[in-house]
């Protein structure tokens, strides 16, 4: 075990492979419905989720994990011997676990004057945070500080970028971010949503006619975005689509031939409001 300790939230999508592999230690978000409280990935199948999103007039509501889930997860950290913690979550614009992360840490040095704890606001989720928190896990694993660590993944965070694209927009619907006339217009057409994560900011990239036309459109804005005279770090994501996950990512492998990359699927906090059939890229150049 590494002296510095990584912890993140479960809307991370970094594969459970990896998680294990640099010892990364993941805080689960929830979700409410009605007066149940669901655990993200644990308390119900993906098959159970969809059959409860389906039947629901709305969508439940997500929450952050609550600052004791991030106490405990420093404790642990700290009694298998780890003095510095270095914890990477989902941006505050989303959700409010940096806020639970923050004052979890309070409590943790409160209780562990010795332990020193550093809350960083990654701007951004999913793969995209998933990178963030593997480059500072990888640190750790090789013997870094957390400042080196935490410097390093600072200086990632305006690099990133995370392209996606919705098969549906009755979700976003139900949730009440878009218009029901507006999601039925979308399934009627047969029109696919593109949208952007850069910067902490998400902005629409239009629409296109058809899932391939859309995945198509992906490749060419991530090619405009990506230096590739330089080391590339892709990762392709999804819910619920593994096939089409693994055909994009054979795309990106022959037309840009990154240094890394790898498939990963939404938890299902994040695909609440996406739905299933989501697919897209996060990616970075090194410096």
């Amino acid at each position: 075990m590494a002296s510095l300790a990584i912890v993140t939230d479960s809307a991370c999508s970094v594969p459970q492979e990896m998680q294990e592999e640099y010892h990364i230690t993941v805080v689960p978000l929830a979700f409410l419905l009605g007066e149940t409280s669901y655990v993200d990935n644990v308390s119900l199948t993906w098959e159970e989720f969809y059959s409860l999103l389906k039947s629901a007039r709305r969508l439940p509501s997500t929450t952050s994990a609550p600052p004791g889930a991030f106490l405990d997860a420093f404790r642990e950290a700290y009694q298998r011997g780890s003095r510095e913690i270095l914890c990477i979550v989902t941006s505050s614009q989303f959700t409010a676990t940096y806020n639970a992360a923050s004052d979890g840490a309070a409590l943790a040095r409160e209780q562990m004057p010795d332990l020193t704890v550093k809350v960083i606001d990654s701007r951004s989720a999913a793969a995209a945070l998933g990178f963030v928190v593997l480059a500072a896990a990888r640190l750790a694993a090789n013997g870094a500080t957390l400042e080196q660590a935490a410097s390093k993944a600072e200086a990632l965070i305006p690099r990133l970028y995370l392209l996606g694209v919705l098969d549906t927009l009755d979700y976003l619907a139900k949730g009440g971010r878009v218009p029901q006339v507006a999601a039925w217009l979308s399934a009627l057409l047969q029109v696919k949503p593109l949208f952007q994560l850069h910067g902490g900011q998400i902005s629409r990239l239009g629409a296109v006619r058809t899932k391939p036309r859309a995945v198509a459109r992906l490749l060419k804005l991530a090619g405009e975005r990506l230096q590739l005279q330089k080391p590339s770090h892709v990762a392709v994501f999804h819910t619920r689509a593994a096939q089409e996950a693994e055909e994009l990512a054979e795309k990106v492998r022959e037309e840009f031939h990154p240094a890394e990359l790898f498939v990963t699927e939404f938890s299902q906090v994040m695909s609440l409001h996406t739905g299933p059939g989501l697919i897209g890229l996060a990616f970075y150049n090194e410096q």
